[in-house]
């Protein structure tokens, strides 16, 4: 549960019936080379409990701090995501304050029993760079496992970390990462739950619009989606201090069962950031092609990350 004082608390959300869920794998302690030989190589997902208990953003972060720390930043928050799918994603531009002031308000409204629709949820904090809002991030990220990441991210792996806050019953529809990438998320404080599914089942998920998909798997409508059948969700509850790592093209539904923090990393190993680039050929947009080819440039010829940033960084803030 959210510590009294850090986060807004909130009633817990039911867990999924886990008939229908397989568990993803978790693993205590995991070491950067059996992550990278059994789950990097093998496109297998895996949670590693405690992996931020080093680092003291754990206890610190919450939204007091963040008020003190960037309450005046204007952020860009998502709103349109929800059970009923993608359609009419909007954008809104506040101060983070503001945002912080409209979260306390939803969650305390939530403890007193009252659940508003979903439109009148707060809007959703997606994908903000991190060094953006909090420039002092790594300094509370002292002991971060960069191993986890190949050599050519190690040294700068906060310039590609993306923020997310957001309330309870905050979600994100199935989807994939828009470039391909691997992807490493943290949660730093409330709870997800993460719903799962490898790229071999996107032909049962009814996909569209490149990376999004018609079926909502809290709930398949089985008579719209009849393939759906036919697929093999894993699921698994992200708590304080967890890593999730998610491979390449894995679709994946994120609910907020509490008003929470975290941040993630896509990332590229040389052989995903070409597959990354010849995706133009299945579908993929230009933009995201270019972008892959960025990276492909600094893990296959050896340019360092920091003199290729510049023609990446936008990546930070695109909504696609």
């Amino acid at each position: 549960m959210i510590v009294a004082g850090n986060l807004s608390a909130a009633p817990t959300l039911t867990a999924p019936d886990r008939r229908h869920f397989a568990d993803v794998e978790r693993r205590e302690r995991l070491s950067p080379e059996a992550f990278f030989a059994e789950y990097v190589a093998e496109g297998r997902p895996v949670l590693v409990p405690g992996a931020l208990r080093e680092c003291r953003a754990l206890s610190r972060w919450n939204l007091p701090y963040l008020r003190d720390s960037a309450g005046q930043r204007r952020v860009r928050l998502k709103r349109g995501l929800t059970e009923g799918g993608f359609g009419g994603m909007t954008m809104e531009s506040t101060s983070l304050a503001d945002y912080i002031d409209h979260l306390q308000s939803h969650e305390a409204a939530l403890r007193r029993g009252a659940v508003p629709p979903p439109q009148q949820r707060p809007a959703y904090l997606h994908d903000m760079p991190l060094l953006s809002l909090l420039p002092e991030a790594a300094d509370d990220l002292a002991g971060f496992p960069a191993d986890y990441f190949p050599p050519w991210y190690r040294n700068h792996w906060c310039e590609f970390a993306q923020f997310f806050l957001g309330p309870s019953h905050s979600l994100t529809p199935l989807h994939f990462d828009c470039l391909l990438t691997h992807n490493l998320f943290f949660q730093v404080a409330g709870r997800k739950r993460f719903i799962l599914l490898p790229r071999e089942q996107w032909a049962w998920c009814y996909r569209r619009d490149w990376r999004w998909c018609e079926v909502d798997p809290e709930a398949p409508d089985e008579l719209r989606h009849p393939l759906y059948r036919q697929a093999r969700p894993l699921a698994c509850v992200v708590e304080p201090g967890d890593l999730l790592y998610m491979p390449p093209g894995m679709l994946h539904h994120v609910r907020g069962l509490e008003c929470s923090i975290s941040f993630n990393v896509d990332w590229h190993t040389p052989d995903s950031a070409l597959k990354g680039v010849l995706a133009g050929f299945q579908g993929m947009p230009r933009k995201n092609v270019y972008y892959n080819a960025v990276i492909a440039l600094g893990l296959w010829t050896g340019i360092p990350a920091p003199k290729l940033l510049p023609w990446y960084r936008s990546y930070l803030n695109y909504v696609s």
